[in-house]
This record gives structure tokens, C-alpha cells and sequence, in this order.
């Protein structure tokens, strides 16, 4: 069972649990946060003129902001943007033949929904769509030439969110997208964040 799984089955089991005397609208509000965190990148090597698949991690790290409304007492639905850029790069060859992908930025519209599961804590799960950038750079002969692709996909996610102070919050999240392509990635980051 894959940590995506476990994140699931986690999520639906306490989904499904009552939240008590939580309340929904002490999640409410406009927020802004910034994350960081482990970026996985899966993709086909025919983008760099080769065989098979491979797999790239590194730092990954970003802002967001968003709104979060009660719409039950133990329900909320929010809604967020976000930006996020990546150290993830996957190189062959060398300086005088060969070949570099780059993960440059992502962009990222999603909803979320989520319940409160103590006075503090918030679980949550997201879907939404994600903009991503690679960067492919081929060399020969020591002449580099480079181009830019932009990637369409769907992203889903799960998390907790647990206050700090009435205004402050932590969080930490796993997230999923599908490019096209071939390509897809893994992010889990933590984060802090601000509600105002």
C-alpha cells in the first residue's frame, strides 16, 4: 500500500468519525501560507531523447493564499491559488553532450473540503488543476539549445491543519499531480500560515 493510500484511508476513517463539538467556523476566513518540502518528479525519458522512466526529488517550496467558509457546523469549503517552484533537475551526459530537464514553476487552483477533528486540528482533502513549467535543455557539440514546456494537470491532496494561536496555523500536506505527457508528481510539504 503506497503512502498515498495510507493518507486516503486515513483521511476517509476520520472523515467518517463525528467531530464532536468542533467547530467549522474557527477554520473560516482569508489565509496566506508558505510550505516546503520534498518534490518528486516521475516522467518519460523520451523528453530528453532516451528510454524508459525516471524519477528526480529535491526541495520544493511555495505560497498560496485562500478562503475557507463554514457550510455546516463541522463542514468547511474553501477554495486556494497557489505558486511553487522546485530544485528538481535530471541530467546525462556532460557539459559537451547532453541533456537537462528543469522543473521551473507551478501554478495551482484548487477546492478543498474539511472537518474539524479536535478544537485545533483540521483534516482536509483538496482537488483542483496545476500549470507546470519544465525547462529541457539539449546539448551537442557544446551548443546548448533550450525550450520551455507547459503541462496541464489535476492535483489531489489531504492534510492537517492545526492552529498555533487564534491566527496562526500550522500545516502539513501530501499532494498528487497527473500531467500530461507521462509526467507526473509527489510533494509532501509543512507549512505555516496566517488567517486574517
Amino acid at each position: 500500500m503506497t503512502r498515498f493510500h495510507l493518507i486516503l484511508l486515513t483521511a476517509t476513517m476520520v472523515a467518517g468519525t463525528p467531530a464532536l463539538a468542533q467547530e467549522a467556523t474557527d477554520f473560516t476566513g482569508p489565509r496566506a501560507e508558505a510550505s516546503i518540502g520534498l518534490d518528486q518528479l516521475r516522467f518519460d525519458l523520451a523528453t530528453l531523447g532516451g528510454d524508459g522512466k525516471a524519477k528526480q526529488s529535491d526541495l520544493g517550496y511555495g505560497i498560496a493564499i485562500g478562503y475557507d467558509a463554514a457550510i455546516t457546523p463541522s463542514l468547511i469549503a474553501g477554495i486556494e491559488g497557489g505558486v511553487n517552484l522546485s530544485d528538481v533537475r535530471y541530467a546525462t551526459g556532460d557539459a559537451t553532450d547532453g541533456s537537462e530537464l528543469r522543473k521551473r514553476r507551478e501554478l495551482t487552483l484548487a477546492g478543498r473540503i474539511g472537518t474539524p477533528i479536535t478544537p485545533n486540528a483540521l483534516l482536509y482533502g483538496k482537488l483542483g488543476y496545476a500549470n507546470l513549467q519544465l525547462r529541457e535543455d539539449q546539448t551537442a557539440a557544446g551548443i546548448t539549445t533550450s525550450a520551455k514546456n507547459d503541462l496541464d494537470g489535476v492535483l489531489v491532496g489531504a492534510g492537517v491543519e492545526v492552529k498555533l494561536t487564534p491566527s496562526a496555523y500550522w500545516k502539513s500536506e501530501y499532494r498528487y499531480t497527473d500531467y500530461a505527457s507521462g509526467v507526473t508528481s509527489n510533494k509532501v510539504t509543512t507549512g505555516v500560515g496566517i488567517r486574517f
